[in-house]
């Protein structure tokens, strides 16, 4: 687990420093981190590829030092940090191997296609076929019976992938279109982005049509569209919403939708905790009176400092909160807010 998280902290981290705002998901195998893949560049995809098996060195590292350093004679702890090292060397190489969908395959298919443009994906599968006949006959010798079988389903899988592309290559994926899109909009041309994003609305794949319903929106409010942006997030699936859904709060408070901010309040939060959402959950919970979410979301706002809480202290006045300022529960949270601006007068 330890070895999982580091490795995928690699990757999120560097994600979040592109702006990218990652989210770490753990399965019964393993776990990925998922960002926003329209927010990057190739180049930077490369780099939080790359940092994950990088990230992962650090756990092969500070074992081999303390073990080097001969700082602990305990045998279970040397044990531990012997064991914690080799396994992290094993999952590091595993994972390097040019396979899709491992980070080598990732990295290899980079190389590659900016070399080569389309012929590089072509060859990225040849030798991620390549490596897992040759790896997987290895790994089973050695008796490493899990990793083989993982590697050689994921040998099929670029079979599988290889034989499309040669066979039906005249035929573009959904994720292809999807990038297409992407790259027309950050080059400005926002009317061939259209265009080519709205094919995807169509898409089988929930997430990839997701993803072109919250660059379509982001679209359309670029051209002062937003009610064409709020129809479109609202025919998203809302499950698989991550970005797009403070923006479909913000636009569905603009048109008095308040339900619908307080259906998602937390989840909004939680995905960009900001002195702005905070406010806009606690204005949608005033004006369907719902006096203490009111003013506990208002509080949460005050958190962020002194200067928002004198931002916040105005707010309580402002008229949206009339319905629910006179309630015991909205006058609680509205006291805990300007106390401490009181005292910070009293003893500035």
């Amino acid at each position: 687990m330890l070895s999982l998280l580091t490795h995928e902290y690699g990757h999120a981290l560097t994600a979040r420093y592109f702006g990218a705002r990652p989210e770490i998901t753990l399965e019964g195998f393993g776990g990925y981190a998922q960002y926003d893949q329209y927010l990057i560049t190739p180049k930077q995809r490369f780099l939080i590829i790359l940092n994950g098996p990088l990230f992962e060195g650090i756990l092969i590292l500070i074992p081999y030092l303390l073990l080097k350093w001969h700082l602990f004679q305990n045998h279970y702890v040397l044990f531990f940090l012997s064991a914690t090292m080799q396994i992290n060397i094993l999952w590091c190489l595993l994972n390097l191997i040019p396979v899709m969908p491992l980070d080598g395959g990732h990295l290899v298919r980079y190389l590659l296609e900016s070399k080569f443009g389309a012929k590089g994906q072509k060859a990225t599968l040849v030798i991620g076929l390549i490596s897992s006949l040759v790896a997987v006959p290895y790994l089973f010798y050695m008796g490493f019976f899990f990793f083989g079988t993982l590697l050689g389903i994921f040998g099929y899988q670029n079979l599988k992938l290889l034989w499309g592309v040669v066979f039906f290559s005249h035929k573009v994926y959904p994720f292809d279109h999807y990038v297409r899109g992407i790259e027309a909009m950050k080059g400005g041309d926002l009317a061939g982005a259209k265009a080519i994003l709205k094919k995807l609305l169509k898409c089988k794949d929930k997430q990839m049509k997701n993803s072109a319903i919250v660059a379509l929106s982001n679209i359309h409010l670029q051209e002062n569209e937003g009610q064409k942006s709020y129809e479109l997030l609202l025919s998203a699936d809302h499950e698989l919403l991550k970005e797009g859904k403070h923006l479909l709060c913000k636009l569905a408070f603009e048109r008095k939708n308040y339900p619908l901010v307080c259906k998602y309040a937390r989840e909004i939060y939680e995905i960009e905790p900001s002195f702005e959402v905070a406010v806009l959950n606690s204005k949608a919970f005033a004006c369907v009176n719902e006096a203490v979410y009111a003013g506990g979301w208002l509080e949460t706002a005050s958190l962020f400092g002194n200067d928002y809480r004198e931002d916040v202290k105005g707010l309580i006045v402002d008229p949206i909160y009339d319905g629910v300022r006179e309630h015991e529960g909205f006058k609680h949270y509205a006291e805990k807010i300007i106390a401490p601006l009181v005292r910070h007068e009293k003893n500035p």
